[in-house]
């Protein structure tokens, strides 16, 4: 079943990037300042999260520094991986677990930046969902996904490169290149695991392969819950029972990662 999709990008590529889903946010717009606020989810007033952002940056004065030292902790110590409740986790629970995948690390990339005063957002979009193969099989066509845009020298600066720890994507990326996928294991074939804070990077939303692998820009929200809430026909909203449970049905997906980290 993990690799049954291997044909889906090519068969479909035609119609990809033909569906773009604009949705109207009053907020969403180009203010830096409203991005820095507090929210259910970006919960940076927690202790564990404010006093972990002090801790990455306090030797940091520059923002795009500070935005570098916080994107290496989020990609590295949070390993890839699913824990319970999928996406239905605050910053402080992403820090408690440990691991996290698009969405959850997204959230704490945003709280972590807000935290350290460094305006940032989510970006909500879907992506192939043979960017899992080999991880796990969600039974949806596409996932939900988010980047985040990061406010840097007077610019929104678009990146998902710490979604995947560095342990995880050499070998994932180098098992992607070797069975000639062009997404799979977690990474896209051509996809960036670094940023330095002036141009984008992506590990999975690779905006700059020309070959199309989304149909959907739901655009900027609050947080994921905001997103969950509001956004027209998400694909992987998933009701509470079910997000509650995830973290049994993600077991062996972690344990995949977790092998090919050990190559």
């Amino acid at each position: 079943m993990l690799f049954s999709r291997r044909k889906l990008i090519t068969e479909t590529a035609a119609m990809l990037g033909a569906k773009m889903i604009s949705t109207p946010m009053a907020f969403a717009n180009d203010a830096p300042d409203q991005w820095l606020d507090e929210t259910p989810y970006i919960n940076f007033g927690h202790r564990l999260v404010s006093e972990t952002a002090l801790g990455i940056a306090q030797d940091k004065f520059d923002p795009v520094d500070k935005a570098q030292a916080i994107f290496r902790f989020v990609r590295d110590e949070i390993a890839f991986g699913f824990a319970r409740g999928f996406w239905d986790n605050s910053a402080s629970a992403v820090l408690k677990s440990r691991v996290g995948y698009c969405n959850t690390k997204s959230t704490l990339f945003v709280a972590l930046l807000r935290a350290s005063g460094i305006p940032a957002r989510q970006v909500f979009v879907d992506i192939h969902a043979s960017v899992l193969d080999g991880i796990i099989a969600p039974g949806t066509p596409y996932v939900d996904h988010s980047y985040v845009e990061v406010w840097l020298n007077g610019a929104w600066v678009a990146t998902d490169a710490y979604i995947v720890d560095r342990a995880l994507f050499e070998p994932a990326q180098a098992k992607t290149k070797s069975e000639r996928r062009l997404m799979g294991y977690g990474v896209h074939q051509t996809g960036l695991n670094n940023w330095d804070g002036r141009d984008p990077s992506f590990s999975q939303y690779n905006q700059l392969d020309p070959r199309p692998i989304s149909t959907s820009h739901w655009g900027v929200y609050k947080d994921v819950g905001d997103f969950y809430r509001n956004a027209e026909s998400p694909w992987n909203r998933l009701n509470p029972f079910l997000r509650a449970g995830f973290g049994t049905f993600s077991a062996g997906a972690n344990r995949r990662a977790e092998k090919l980290r050990q190559r």
